[in-house]
């Protein structure tokens, strides 16, 4: 591929950039030492024509190559010798950003540029130094810039205002996305000292944030103003950056950011808001996992055989987006980790040359309607040049809490109970999580880690599958017999939902923990003997009764091979009990644990009972490192 890129410039006399030089394998970076080699050689004897790779081309003397290079970054090479002698070597100094800030207010329309860009690129010092490190954080040349973008379309949008106002509010709407609750008091205390006095009104989103609300509503959602914030957040940020990574902790809210953007942006468009803000178009979106594929069949590849170029997932989906010339929105979202490999090779596309570069040598560029969006849990194996790339919004699952999903399952229309009851389940929930999120969380070991809102959600789910599914209690019977019920079925799904991944090693003080948390509890009927972990709730006879009652006699079966054979114990029955109740609500379970504890045998043996009624069970072996290609069927 080289060659080619070598031979066309060569005889063209055209000239090339290379980006990102150092990224190449060190083994083809000596082949193309060779290849400079022979071009430099043959314009060194001013040849009209010389031999390259057993052609003969013609030389136009103008050509030249040039190549850019960040040392040090994960996934980088260091240049062979023979390669550096044939490159003058160039060290970029850090820019004045002062005098870039100043130029660029001016040509913005701001009067008092230079008291305001000395002011602004104090900031970003303070900011340096004083806010915690995180892998998200930029305060680069790119961050200044989309700040002074952001402020010029502020000016032209309100002419009447002090331009300090303007410029305040652009700092504050673009950096406060990214920051962590704690960044964020500190950075406002920044900002109070650099623009002493200045008072910012809270910008009246009117019709936006009213529609983010009903969309939020007809999602089913809660409605909640730390989510409509980040919602109008992340439309902010994609004015100024076509690239934006939502970042935060599993169960915080990503994905519901962006489709309620998506929804809300559909919405107004529909009620004839698009003729007055432009920005008001349908978004059409294409979700893909990155990692969950290769890089060839991510970007692209040669067949080896045949030499057939054939696209890639990302490059089918930006080639379908490109050829849509309709003025709407068309995101790409990323929903995967980041690594320091494949994000690399989008460098060109999430900087301002929006170009696609794949290895056919092709070259796709994007127009302004298509952004592209990036979920990902961190950034920290992520290098810089990533991250001064895109703007940043972070979402702080602790932010929203696991209150809202509750609100959401607990007003279930499908739940036939009476509102006395439901509040009562909502006190169980509302008293007793937070304590024993709180003790797991600082005393206790995971033996996977595990949000909080996911914990909670396991204990809404096994509640359900014992209340809400046929042979579950009669919800419109008495209340205090039924409230005493739920109370107990209620202390019996917080034990696994969120004790269920814990260390062996820390379950007797777990058992410790919830029994003396439900002491104060009268409705509780717990198990006489035992620890919380080994009964289960006889619905029949509405108590905690011991696991052993339930646990099937082994019968030996002769014409069942020995290997097959499984001998039925306390463990067995009460893990497949739980996989059989999360199943009924079509819910996936996972089973963790070291090899030899048997996590296999109760998986095949409860799916194996349960292709009986509604179930047909197909069993996969992990390899590895599983490809799609060898998953696919």
């Amino acid at each position: 591929m080289m060659g080619k890129f070598f031979s066309g410039l060569s005889s063209t006399g055209a000239w090339c950039c290379f980006d990102e030089f150092n990224r190449i394998d060190i083994e083809v970076l000596s082949v193309i030492a060779q290849q400079l080699l022979t071009i430099r050689n043959a314009k060194a004897q001013k040849l009209p024509k010389f031999m390259f790779e057993g052609r003969e081309l013609k030389l136009n003397p103008n050509c030249a190559a040039f190549i850019t290079m960040n040392p040090g970054y994960a996934g980088r090479t260091e240049l062979p010798d023979n390669l550096k002698a044939l490159f003058r070597p160039f060290a970029m100094m850090v820019p004045d950003y002062t005098l870039i800030a100043e130029v660029i207010l001016y040509s913005e329309g701001f009067e008092d540029s230079l008291t305001l860009a000395h002011k602004m690129t104090r900031m970003y010092a303070l900011c340096s130094e004083q806010l915690s490190q995180q892998d998200h954080y930029d305060f680069g040349m790119r961050a200044v810039k989309s700040v002074l973008v952001m402020a010029g379309s502020l000016k032209r949008e309100n002419p009447d205002k002090r331009e300090d106002v303007v410029l305040l509010r652009a700092l504050r709407d673009s950096n406060l996305p990214k920051f962590l609750h704690d960044d964020t008091i500190l950075f406002q205390a920044i900002l109070q000292d650099l623009f002493p006095g200045l008072e910012i009104p809270e910008h009246d989103y009117g019709v936006f944030s009213t529609t983010i609300e009903h969309c939020t509503k007809v999602k089913n959602l809660q409605p909640k103003e730390c989510v409509t914030t980040k919602v109008i957040q992340f439309f902010e940020t994609m004015q100024v950056r076509h690239g934006v990574m939502l970042v935060g902790p599993t169960g915080g809210g990503k994905t519901c950011c962006y489709e309620i953007l998506a929804d809300t942006l559909t919405k107004l468009y529909e009620d004839g808001y698009g003729k007055k803000v432009p920005d008001y178009r349908p978004v059409r979106t294409k979700v893909l996992n990155p990692k969950a594929v290769s890089m060839g069949e991510l970007y692209g590849e040669f067949n080896l055989l045949t030499m057939e170029w054939k696209d890639g997932l990302l490059a089918t989906a930006v080639r379908e987006t490109v050829k849509d010339t309709t003025e709407d929105h068309k995101w790409i979202v990323n929903d995967g980790p980041v690594d320091a490999l494949w994000i690399e090779n989008m460098n060109t596309v999430l900087d301002d040359n929006k170009m696609l570069c794949l290895a056919n040598s092709e070259r796709i560029k994007l127009n302004n309607t298509i952004h592209m969006v990036f979920e990902v849990q961190d950034l920290s194996v992520a290098s810089p040049a990533t991250v001064s790339r895109c703007g940043m919004v972070y979402i702080d699952e602790g932010e929203l809490g696991w209150r809202p999903m509750l609100e959401t399952w607990i007003s279930n229309e499908n739940f036939k109970w009476k509102e006395e009851t439901r509040e009562y389940v909502w006190n169980l929930f509302n008293t007793y999580i937070d304590p024993g999120l709180k003790y797991v969380g600082k005393y206790l070991v995971e033996a996977m880690p595990q949000v909080p809102v996911a914990k909670v959600q396991t204990v809404a789910l096994l509640f359900e599958s014992l209340v809400f599914v046929s042979g579950g209690p009669d919800l419109q019977s008495d209340p205090l017999r039924l409230h005493c019920l739920l109370a107990t079925i209620f202390a019996w799904c917080l034990t696994w939902g969120l004790g269920g991944n814990l260390e062996e090693q820390c379950n007797d003080k777990f058992d410790s923990f919830v029994k003396d948390l439900l002491s104060d509890c009268p409705d509780v009927k717990m198990a006489n003997t035992g620890d919380v972990y080994s009964c289960y709730i006889d619905m029949s006879r509405k108590m905690m009764e011991s696991w052993e009652k339930i646990t099937p006699s082994f019968k030996y079966e002769p014409e069942i091979p020995y290997f097959d054979l499984m001998v039925p114990t306390i463990d067995t029955t009460r893990f497949g009990y739980l996989m059989e109740k999360m199943l009924s609500l079509n819910q996936p379970v996972l089973f963790t644990g070291p090899t030899g504890v048997g996590k296999s045998v109760i998986a095949k043996q409860k799916l194996y009972d349960l292709a009986v009624k509604d179930f047909i069970q197909r069993l996969l072996t992990s390899q590895l490192k599983p490809t799609v290609s060898k998953l696919s069927p």
